[in-house]
């Protein structure tokens, strides 16, 4: 049409659209099929720029395809044999042993983590603007007090996050049943063996998180979080636990953000 996305969101008058957007005609099916070369170019053709309340929804009207094709199946239903979702469930009794031996012992914290509502998405677009990246220049992590205090850690002191105890399967989950899909019986075959990881981060002691508990973003490529986190997949969905690790938090100094102004706020992020 010639114009940008945001002028013609202006001349249809929407406050927001949810995507998938498509360009919905009232053309007959007969008429689909002619050339649209100057459809687009009428302001007065009868169709309309519409979303999508949800995916996977077989009851969505899509009106007709335009030209010789048909729409797209994963725009109306799941990538099955039915078209409809499949849930997986994993008994706790299945996998309770791998959680009771990742549980955090002596200092250790659990560590977890999660995204930064300034930071749209992967973080992929956001890198390029300066007004993001002067307000989160570089990993920060979330602390309780009651954490914070006995490890000598300030809101802005710059800390280095260790799990010596990364726990990686190599093998297993192939052909068995019973016990043998249990952690227990993964380390016992040998398919279990010990990494390291680590990331450094700018504390921020807040009681918004719980004791025993660090909070980190999970979107920063030069010091990722889910290094401290373990390799081994759940056995029923063969995915990985992201987002849930452990290790110890020590201080290693200042940050330069204590004492200046120009970036990263050491304010607590519950309050608006």
């Amino acid at each position: 049409m010639g114009i940008a996305g945001h002028e013609l969101l202006r001349r249809l008058g929407t406050t927001g659209i949810q995507t998938p957007v498509r360009y919905r005609t009232e053309l007959t099916e007969s008429q689909a099929y002619r050339d649209y070369a100057g459809f687009y170019d009428d302001p007065a053709s009868p169709g309309a720029i519409i979303g999508t309340k949800r995916l996977h929804d077989g009851e969505t009207d899509f009106g007709v395809p335009v030209g010789p094709t048909v729409h797209a199946k994963w725009l109306s239903s799941f990538n099955s044999h039915t078209g409809k979702g499949l849930l997986h469930k994993t008994p706790w009794s299945e996998f309770a042993d791998f959680y009771e031996r990742i549980t955090p012992k002596e200092d250790e914290l659990w560590v977890t983590m999660g995204r930064i509502n300034e930071i749209w998405q992967t973080f992929f677009d956001d890198w390029r603007k300066p007004y993001i990246k002067r307000r989160w220049p570089m990993q920060a992590i979330e602390i309780h007090p009651d954490d914070a205090g006995p490890r000598g850690i300030e809101s802005g002191d710059l800390v280095r996050i260790q799990n010596d105890d990364v726990l990686i399967q190599t093998g297993g989950f192939i052909g068995v049943a019973g016990d043998g899909l249990s952690y227990t019986a993964l380390e016992e075959n040998g398919h279990i063996r010990i990494g390291s990881g680590q990331f450094d981060a700018v504390a921020l002691v807040t009681p918004a998180i719980r004791p025993g508990v660090i909070w980190a973003n999970a979107l920063v490529p030069n010091s990722p979080a889910n290094s401290v986190v373990h390799r081994v997949p759940d056995p029923i969905t063969n995915r990985y636990r992201f987002k849930l690790g452990k290790g110890r938090v020590t201080k290693i100094g200042e940050s330069e953000y204590t004492s200046s102004f120009a970036a990263m706020s050491l304010k607590r992020r519950d309050i608006i």
